[in-house]
């Protein structure tokens, strides 16, 4: 990182160091220099006045922003460049007026260090289009990318199969989506995208999400009172956030249930799904509970018979840093149990830092797609 001195006016924890000239028609040379030339002011003040700047970048990290998600997922983009700095490209596809062309502009994403001394930052270029440019795009994020650096897709665009974004796939090293954008009922084609190009290029952060609830459940069956039910366990309730048609995080849960614990599918009934375990039938509940929280899973119940009868509920909301577990059989108890519970930038960057294929993650998406098709009668 070059240490560069901080501008002595308007610092907060997450600053817009510069854009002085506002945006002007797309050159890559032109950008580059503009970039420069912010760094040059920002050398020019005092340091004793505000501490140094650290330019910092570990990626090169391309948005496309859908104008309905834009001022939900800036705040969070500031979050990410906070935690993990990069060179943050965010697209504005077709919101320019006709005949503006390919646009773009330059700025920076500050952060105050963890215990002061300066500020670490990260530059922003800000590249819009009229409809007609919008083929150009790919090529201009690709002149200025940082070389030496992994370059990071973040994909929340609901609609699929657009041509401009699959070039930016191409180019990309990692390509993160998010299932929970699909409408309700509706195959989107992150999980096909996962199958094709393997879950060590693209990671979906639906199944982050439902990393508390996995380790949780585990931590349960590793205690040895608990563990024999497994192997006797007939019927899981899942309860999601809402109403209707369940999400994404559901059928991930029920695919990882299903092939951790070996079960084969035997059909959809009434909404019921259809397991065999190696000791008799199993059936997977999905319903919504009517509360306002997203598309989250709120509740895991679990009924096993004899000779390991268990009767056990897990239940979490919203934001919580607890989950509860009450237990019927063998013994009525009640316990707080730690649910790691991360925002939404922590879950973006705790999948920037993972590059093993998740096995998992393909076997639960295999298996979700199936339950899905056989749900809707495909």
């Amino acid at each position: 990182m070059n240490a560069l001195s901080a501008p002595t006016a308007g610092l907060s924890e997450n600053y817009v160091l510069d854009a002085p000239d506002g945006s002007r028609p797309f050159n890559a040379t032109a950008i580059e220099s503009d970039l420069r030339a912010m760094w040059k002011r920002a050398g020019e003040t005092d340091p004793s006045k505000a501490g140094a700047i650290y330019r910092a970048a570990l990626s090169n990290l391309v948005v496309p922003l859908d104008p309905g998600l834009e001022s939900k997922l800036m705040p969070v983009l500031v979050d990410v460049t906070r935690r993990h700095p990069s060179r943050l490209f965010t697209i504005e596809a077709g919101v320019a007026p006709r005949g503006a062309g390919l646009r773009a502009r330059v700025g920076a994403l500050c952060h105050r260090r963890n215990g002061g001394g300066g500020l670490v930052c990260c530059e922003q270029v800000i590249v819009q289009s009229d409809s007609a440019s919008i083929p150009l795009i790919p090529s201009a994020i690709r002149s200025l990318l940082i070389g030496d650096l992994p370059t990071v897709l973040l994909d929340f665009q609901p609609e699929q199969d657009l041509s401009w974004v699959s070039e930016l796939m191409d180019m990309a090293d990692l390509i993160l989506e998010d299932s929970c954008l699909n409408e309700s009922g509706n195959k989107r084609g992150v999980w096909k995208l996962v199958e094709r190009e393997g879950s060590g290029k693209v990671h979906d952060l639906a199944w982050a999400r439902l990393a508390p609830w996995r380790h949780v459940l585990a931590e349960v069956f590793d205690m040895k009172e608990y563990l024999p039910a497994l192997k006797t366990l007939r019927r899981v309730e899942i309860g999601f956030a809402g109403t209707g048609y369940p999400p994404p995080p559901a059928w991930l849960f029920t695919g990882w249930l299903a092939t951790r614990l070996a079960w084969t599918f035997q059909g959809v009934d009434r909404g019921e799904i259809r397991f065999r375990s190696g000791s008799g039938d199993v059936t997977v509940v999905m319903r919504g509970t009517g509360s306002r929280g997203g598309r989250a899973l709120e509740r895991i119940a679990i009924r096993s018979d004899k000779p390991h009868p268990l009767e056990m509920e897990i239940t979490h909301k919203g934001r919580d840093v607890t989950a509860t577990i009450v237990t019927g059989t063998p013994g009525a108890r009640r316990a707080d149990v730690p649910f790691g519970y991360r925002e939404f930038a922590a879950c973006i960057v705790g999948e920037l830092h993972r590059h093993a294929p998740n096995r998992s993650l393909e076997d639960a998406v295999r298996v979700a797609e199936r339950l899905m098709s056989e749900w809707r009668g495909e």
